[in-house]
């Protein structure tokens, strides 16, 4: 199936490693001219490397989009190389697991959470939309966990930030849908990430157990019976970035192993 993506220019932040390097790497198998960025410097050129672009089809960044001169150093980046954006994937990671009640997270707790990955989607979508605007064509998924649908109380300040990047995506998608800019977000749930192996960490650490104990008792609630892959994620990414996709906008797809579905 063409996918309409050849020579379509993506920025993917977070790109270095787990869900961001294979929505890399199926843009890149797709034709597309590719910006990554990643604060790992070393790791974000092993990803350049093992992703095998064409010469001149890749530009790889150090930045950390969390902060707004990295973002603004980041697009202006990829329009100097390009010329234009039409692509771009929100990924980065939110706050860390934490059993704290809410009455003993700080303020600034509360603000660093907000401050980043919260206003890191947001800054990187306003300075692409006037390109994507002008040129009447775009696309922008956001990654964002499960936990801004299904609270936890484990993930309680990512949750609170992530319900605020679904309500963003939403409202954005019905300002910029008459530019044929469509903004859609992903929500997946428990994938063999990097990150999510911290969580087993964390948990198994928390909860005196192994971590072959706390993977199985999560996998035991997964419909599906297993965890997903990071190239799944990718496979729903492409497809919403695509012109496949040319008649969705404003929707949060969860991609979970039916987790959510079975919740109730």
């Amino acid at each position: 199936m063409d996918l309409g993506l050849t020579e379509k220019v993506a920025l993917v932040t977070g790109a270095s490693a787990g869900i961001g390097y294979a929505v890399a790497q199926r843009l890149v198998w797709e034709g597309c001219k590719l910006i990554i960025c990643g604060r790992n410097g070393d790791r974000l050129k092993q990803a350049e490397q093992s992703l095998a672009a064409k010469e001149g089809q890749i530009l790889s960044i150090i930045a950390d989009v969390q902060q707004a001169k990295d973002s603004q150093a980041v697009v202006e980046s990829a329009l100097n190389k390009f010329g234009k954006i039409d692509i771009l994937v929100n990924n980065s990671v939110g706050a860390k697991f934490s059993r704290d009640a809410v009455e003993n997270i700080s303020d600034a707790d509360w603000q660093g959470v907000l401050e980043g990955k919260l206003m890191g989607y947001i800054r990187m979508t306003k300075l692409v939309l006037p390109t994507m605007k002008e040129q009447k064509w775009g696309r922008i998924v956001n990654i964002i966990g499960t936990s801004g649908k299904e609270p936890s109380g484990n993930l309680i300040r990512s949750g609170v930030s992530n319900a605020g990047l679904i309500n963003f995506t939403k409202a954005v998608a019905t300002q910029v849908a008459p530019y044929n800019v469509l903004v859609n977000c992903v929500n997946p749930g428990m994938i063999e990430t990097p990150r999510h192996q911290e969580y087993l960490e964390i948990f198994a650490k928390a909860g005196n157990k192994t971590e072959t104990e706390i993977k199985d008792n999560l996998i035991k609630r997964i419909p599906q019976g297993r965890r997903g892959e990071a190239k799944e994620v990718a496979n729903l990414v492409t497809f919403l970035a695509s012109e496949c996709a040319s008649y969705i906008t404003g929707i949060s797809i969860a991609i979970d192993g039916g987790l959510s579905s079975s919740a109730f």
